[in-house]
């Protein structure tokens, strides 16, 4: 008897197990897809963060680089400008002094 039922039941079973397996199929696909554009995202932004550390250190070695040949240049134009005049001072001759004999 029990043979008799499954085989009464067998294709109305098998399409209520293939609706269920089709609806849980499309669930998990939305759940797939919407993990896979999260993921994608979070990389997304990870790469524009690093892109943007990057630009900053970039820019702050560029301040820093320009920073320091803005001292050089000042020290040079210093240099430059710093005009030392050595000159040597005449002695006048030593008299000798003049004896007056009387």
């Amino acid at each position: 008897m029990s043979e008799k039922k499954y085989a009464d039941d067998d294709p109305e079973r098998t399409l209520v197990t293939l609706d269920q397996l089709s609806q849980t199929i499309e669930v998990m696909t939305s759940v797939v897809n919407r993990l896979r554009r999260h993921l994608s995202d979070q990389i997304k932004a990870q790469i524009e963060a690093q892109v943007e550390l990057e630009a900053l250190a970039a820019g702050q070695a560029t301040v820093e680089s320009q920073q320091l040949s803005g001292e050089k240049s000042e020290q040079e134009r210093e240099r430059e400008s710093f005009v030392v005049e050595i000159s040597q001072q005449e002695i006048e001759p030593v008299r000798k002094s003049t004896k007056i004999l009387h």
